[in-house]
């Protein structure tokens, strides 16, 4: 790893070139091991379910690797700070290969929930520590630029993923599907031990993190139970609990002196706390589209399954493609960006809200784009400046804000759009009218975060940090 190098803006031919290729390559690699896996394992559910059974616990295939992600995500700076990013990312990997291992050796649902959280343990300290590596690797001017690569990596997921685990299932081989990503684990592994080396100023301490952890946890669980079969109000309360329990973790991580996270991460006031507020926000504002589009297009507009999941996927293509297109962007025309970014958003929310219930269907699928060129327009550029804003100090601990906040805001997004779901009538065979109003409402409903995301983003591209220090 190098802390000295000239600071300017890469050009993308050098990303691939013979001085950044192998750290360029090993980022992605960290990024679409993840993101794969979440969009083979959605293909091969109902392979899965078919073969070994139970059904009535699929649902918490996902949710409890989702939670488990997110813990170790966020335990991901901790854990690089104690024992150095080369070692961290070396049981990362591992534990991800023996889950997804574990999983194609599932026998029963229950061993494959077991094999989910181990597998999700490994993804989310990966996810942490491979956003470490930007910081680094690469020049600091660079960072937006790597940012948008990683945008690049979960649009390559998400248009391959699908395909990918349709292939298994075709070939009804699904544990095919997992066991496929050990020997693309054992390359990352040979990249991590011939590249990465550990800083010298990693530090010890107590266990008291562990009990924060643990409520970021179990916030994660609680939030993830909503939908689980739970009546209306059921939902609510859980909803409500997750809340607290996670507020409780902010208060005693802002109090501790101990961090797992940098320390203004939770203070609103500043670059870094304003930042990850819109991570956090405008990625629980957004999910509807992840969460009920192929169903809304489906069912309104008579879209084809295939075509249905493609369209929804454009929301992350247009997301990729902003964050490629506006990364070279400094200075001004950065914090023009962040500040214009998610107001784009809420245009695309607003107007999805418009044709996705009735049409046109074109303008419907424009308007689903618009809302990923929004957040790729502002995203690596809000994340570089989080970054600037960390300064050495929490060096190691930054690359796990982002990951960490933007699950957590897409479990509580889609506990949100699945209780307004409810509210509206979307369960069993609702008829058309219903379907209607949830398509509206869903993406309605959410607008206060949408809002509380510019805010955030106003704060980040208003406060004057430092480039680097």
């Amino acid at each position: 790893m190098s802390d000295h190098q000239e600071d300017r803006l890469l050009r993308w031919s050098e990303l691939l070139g013979p001085r950044y290729r192998v750290a360029t390559v090993m980022i992605g690699l960290g990024i679409m091991l993840n993101a794969i896996n979440f969009f083979v394992f959605s293909s091969l559910a109902p392979s899965v379910v078919r073969d070994i059974g139970g059904l009535e616990l699929l649902p918490w295939a996902t949710t409890l690797y989702v939670v488990s992600s997110i813990v170790s995500s966020a335990a991901g700076g901790l854990v690089r700070s104690r024992i150095g990013a080369r070692r961290a990312l070396t049981i990362a990997i591992f534990g991800f290969a023996i889950g997804s291992a574990a999983v194609g050796l599932a026998p029963t649902m229950p061993w494959l929930l077991a094999a989910r959280v181990i597998q999700g343990l490994g993804a989310g300290l990966l996810i942490a520590n491979s956003h470490g590596l930007i910081r680094d690797f690469f020049p600091a001017k660079s960072w937006a630029r790597l940012f948008a690569a990683v945008s690049g990596a979960w649009g390559i997921a998400a248009l391959s993923g699908p395909l990918i685990g349709g292939i298994f299932a075709q070939l009804e081989s699904w544990k095919w599907g997992f066991f496929a990503m050990v020997p693309v684990c054992a390359v990352f592994l040979v990249l991590v031990l011939r590249t990465v080396t550990d800083r010298e100023h990693e530090t010890k301490g107590g266990l008291t993190p562990v009990f924060r952890l643990a409520l970021i946890g179990l916030a994660a669980l609680l939030v993830g139970a909503t939908g689980k079969g739970a009546h209306e109000h059921e939902e609510i309360a859980l909803a409500l609990a997750a809340l607290v329990v996670l507020g409780t973790a902010i208060v005693w991580e802002r109090r501790s002196s101990e961090p797992i996270f940098p320390r203004d991460m939770f203070r609103p006031s500043t670059p870094l706390g304003a930042g990850v507020s819109f991570f956090f926000f405008v990625s629980l504002g957004t999910v509807a589209t992840g969460v009920y589009g192929p169903y809304f297009l489906q069912l309104l507009h008579d879209v084809p399954p295939l075509v249905a999941g493609y369209t929804v996927t454009a929301q992350s293509m247009f997301w990729t493609t902003a964050a490629i297109v506006f990364s070279g962007l400094s200075g001004t025309r950065a914090r023009i960006a962040i500040a214009v970014g998610p107001m784009i958003t809420a245009a695309g929310c607003l107007l999805t809200a418009l044709f996705l219930p009735q049409g046109p269907l074109p303008l419907a699928i424009g308007a689903i784009c618009l809302i990923g060129f929004g957040i790729g327009t502002t995203w690596g550029h809000v994340a570089k400046r989080v970054f600037d804003a960390a300064g050495e100090a929490d060096r190691d601990r930054v690359g796990s804000a982002m990951p960490t906040m933007q699950s957590l805001g897409l479990a509580f997004g889609a506990a949100a759009v699945g209780v307004v779901g409810d509210r509206v009538g979307l369960s069993g065979t609702p008829d058309t009218a219903v379907i209607e109003a949830a398509a509206r409402w869903t993406y309605l409903a959410l607008l206060p975060a949408i809002g509380l995301a510019i805010l955030g983003a106003l704060g980040n591209a208003l406060r004057t940090i430092p480039e680097h220090r």
